[in-house]
């Protein structure tokens, strides 16, 4: 009987060290679950700054390329405008030379007033060349923003001031001789003003 009653204390003893063993696996175990979800945050941290940086690098980038992408824009424009004022300005001169020609021819060797008139409309074609060429330039800035459609309403006068003088030539009358040195005047003022 002794020995049963041995044998009850040893499955005793062994229940109680088998529940202490479940219980420190389930200790265990909670402590690799807290241990896996700390690392798993950290991972998820990790790689969120990771991304961020990448985002941060590839937003750089983009507006490098697009502050480039600006730059190239502007000297193409930049030129095309250059381009354009070359051709304008030489055949605006030529035809600035024929509108004179006809306008001579037309009168039989004009007037004063035609002769006057004339040198007048080409200095303004010539500064208006200058003015436009300025324009396209680095100096830009100094002029007002409307410079160009200014210029553009001077060139438009002008063109209609020639037509008059090659019309009217030296039988003008002193009305119309007024009044195109009147709208002359007006624009010499407007160009002086945009320079």
């Amino acid at each position: 009987m002794a020995r049963f009653r041995n044998t009850g204390f040893v499955f005793v003893a062994l229940g109680a060290l088998a529940m202490a063993a479940c219980q420190r696996s389930g200790m265990e175990e909670r402590s690799d679950a807290v241990e896996a979800q700390r690392e798993a945050t950290e991972t998820a941290q990790q790689a969120a700054n990771d991304r961020q940086r990448e985002v941060a690098e590839a937003n750089r980038e983009a507006a490098g390329e697009i502050s480039e992408a600006r730059r190239e824009a502007r000297e193409r424009s930049l030129e095309a405008v250059e381009n354009e004022i070359q051709r304008t300005s030489g055949a605006q001169a030529r035809a600035n030379e024929e509108a004179n020609e006809a306008a001579r021819e037309a009168t039989g060797g004009a007037n004063e007033f035609v002769k006057d008139t004339t040198q007048r409309l080409d200095k303004i074609d010539a500064k208006s060349r200058e003015v436009r060429q300025e324009l396209s330039g680095e100096d830009a800035k100094d002029f007002p923003a409307d410079a160009p459609a200014r210029l553009s309403d001077i060139d438009r006068e002008v063109k209609a001031i020639r037509s008059e003088l090659s019309t009217a030539g030296s039988q003008a009358s002193q009305d119309v001789q007024s009044n195109l040195d009147r709208r002359l005047d007006v624009v010499e003022k407007s160009l002086d003003d945009i320079d």
